[in-house]
């Protein structure tokens, strides 16, 4: 028989902070399943999935600005990926991690049972990556206005520039409405 007293087996350094701060997880969670924030999120972003440029509650400078006469076809599928970014980055943004991945996973579940071809093709796509390199910079808006013209083959278009810019910008807004009127509870 061979000697194994020299061979070490090893063992994860468990640290209490780590057992303490998944407790701390689960007690959030809980608090808001209890107070029905939860609940709140999953209706918010189900209720978000449907926000499209042809939305008739976007109010009116958003709207005017969707729906101008100039923007094609391919500039309309657009403004849709770029307001399905506005929508993931909002949530994330103004929730707490556990409401807006509860939020983000139902706004992602609606917007795949609504639109399955949209769908598709945002979850293989590049743009929510340029959106969020954009994102990063300190010129956030004029950066996400670059990214939008150049996913619509018009980087060097200052009025389609503008547009990604303002849709940004605007949309944003209106998503922290939309999150305040649910009322989250602290």
């Amino acid at each position: 028989m061979r000697d194994d007293s020299d061979i070490k087996i090893f063992r994860a350094n468990r640290d209490d902070n780590d057992a303490s701060d998944l407790f701390s997880v689960a007690e959030e969670l809980k608090r808001h399943i209890l107070n029905g924030n939860s609940a709140k999120a999953k209706q918010l972003g189900k209720s978000l999935a449907s926000l499209t440029p042809e939305s008739t509650d976007l109010g009116s400078e958003l709207s005017d600005l969707l729906n101008a006469e100039w923007i094609k076809p391919d500039i309309k599928i657009q403004l849709r990926v770029l307001m399905v970014f506005c929508a993931e980055y909002t949530l994330l943004s103004e929730l707490c991690p556990i409401l807006a991945t509860t939020a983000s996973e139902a706004f992602y579940a609606s917007l795949k049972e609504e639109a399955q071809g949209f769908y598709k093709s945002i979850s293989n796509g590049a743009a929510m990556s340029f959106y969020y390199m954009a994102v990063k910079h300190r010129n956030t808006i004029e950066e996400v206005g670059n990214s939008f013209a150049m996913l619509c083959d018009a980087k060097t278009s200052e009025r389609v520039n503008a547009l990604g810019s303002q849709v940004f910008l605007l949309t944003c807004k209106h998503i922290v409405k939309i999150i305040e009127e649910y009322g989250f509870e602290k």
